[in-house]
């Protein structure tokens, strides 16, 4: 039998993430099983279990394959913003625009925002998670505090609680526009002015 080259590898690793990425959106996260995707990969379990131990590293590996690099980009600049509220504005339109028109990142997201239920408190994903969570708030924090040093939003309200203000808003319009039955809110359509309300209310350009 021939050795499966590294490009075998990879052309395996792609198709059992993009089964468990239809499988997740078509019937939900805690409804798929590891036979499941192997099943619709049209691999076996072998095959899986040489790349995933669990149904956790799935959904990390679609993170690291479909979410990771955006996730990167996105705290990169905001880490990198130097206090002009016109600035942030612009970045984070044109980024929310970047997020909606890449179809792969939208699964991961609608796979984490919506589809993991139940998650332990202890368990590997849990963590892993919880730390993109977490660098994303902190590079908000660190954006709200250069904006609020150069008297872009209102001096009365710490840095850390607009950065957990908007966060929170921006998380939710997501959520909102990814639940199978909303009618309320499209933000291919109506995402500049959504976002609007918030950044138009609270920083100065």
């Amino acid at each position: 039998m021939a050795r499966k080259t590294k490009a075998d590898a990879q052309k395996t690793l792609d198709e059992l993430l993009d089964a468990a990425a239809w499988l997740f959106h078509t019937q939900g996260v805690n409804q798929t099983t590891l036979n499941h995707i192997a099943s619709r990969a049209g691999v076996t379990r072998g095959a899986l279990y040489w790349h995933f131990a669990n149904k956790d590293a799935v959904i990390m590996g679609l993170w690291e394959r479909d979410a990771a690099a955006t996730h990167a980009n996105i705290v990169h600049k905001l880490q990198s913003t130097t206090g002009s509220g016109r600035d942030f504005k612009q970045l984070i339109k044109a980024q929310m625009g970047a997020t909606l028109n890449n179809a792969a990142l939208m699964q991961a997201l609608r796979m984490i925002l919506l589809g993991v239920e139940r998650l332990e408190n202890d368990s590997e994903l849990q963590s892993f998670l919880a730390e993109r969570h977490q660098q994303m708030r902190d590079s908000f924090k660190v954006a709200f505090k250069r904006l609020h040093a150069a008297g872009k939003v209102p001096a009365e309200t710490s840095p850390e609680a607009l950065a957990t203000s908007f966060w929170a808003y921006l998380k939710g319009l997501l959520v909102l526009h990814l639940e199978p039955y909303n009618q309320d809110v499209n933000l291919l359509h109506d995402g500049n002015g959504l976002l609007d309300i918030w950044l138009n209310a609270i920083i100065s350009d």
